[in-house]
């Protein structure tokens, strides 16, 4: 891995890295979908997507792309990167809504889906504001999701050893 490679996967991807692992940090919390049952008599969401989940994520969010957007003294680099972080939450939220579609229950893998929705959603952010073309910079993304699949895997084991998850997935 080079030099350019890891400041920019940080650059673009650590903050919104830092908000998909901080809901793991709360435990219990409301339901963003109140227990709503979709027009397939299944829950929106489930009990996993929490208001102080998606609240932590966002302050975790707000950090982690202050530090970054210090790091390269860019002040304008802050408001996007935390835009694409809260995208990020988004598309995990988007995630488990076709999750709940599919029958898959709460903490029940879907695999490469679960490690990269935030990143998707980051990623598709980013190319609006033309940061990222999702073309030209076609190697980078797809070594980014790459070593974001990678982490994911390492930091959930890490986590659930440390009985932060209920499940190493």
């Amino acid at each position: 891995m080079n030099i350019d490679f890891a400041v920019n996967f940080i650059k673009y991807y650590g903050a919104a890295m830092v908000a998909n692992a901080m809901p793991v940090l709360i435990k219990n919390g409301t339901p963003m979908d109140r227990g709503l049952i979709w027009i397939d008599n299944k829950r929106l969401l489930g009990n996993g997507k929490t208001w102080e989940g998606f609240t932590i994520g966002v302050i975790g969010s707000y950090l982690a792309s202050m530090a970054i957007s210090i790091f390269f003294d860019d002040h304008i680099l802050f408001f996007k990167l935390w835009l694409a972080s809260i995208a990020g939450l988004l598309g995990d939220i988007i995630e488990s809504f076709f999750k709940r579609r599919l029958g898959i229950k709460r903490g029940e893998p879907l695999p490469v889906f679960d490690q990269l929705d935030f990143a998707i959603a980051a990623t598709i952010i980013y190319h609006l504001m033309g940061e990222l073309n999702i073309f030209k910079d076609s190697w980078f993304i797809i070594l980014s999701f790459t070593l974001i699949i990678a982490l994911h895997l390492v930091t959930n084991s890490i986590a659930y050893i440390l009985r932060l998850k209920d499940k190493p997935w």
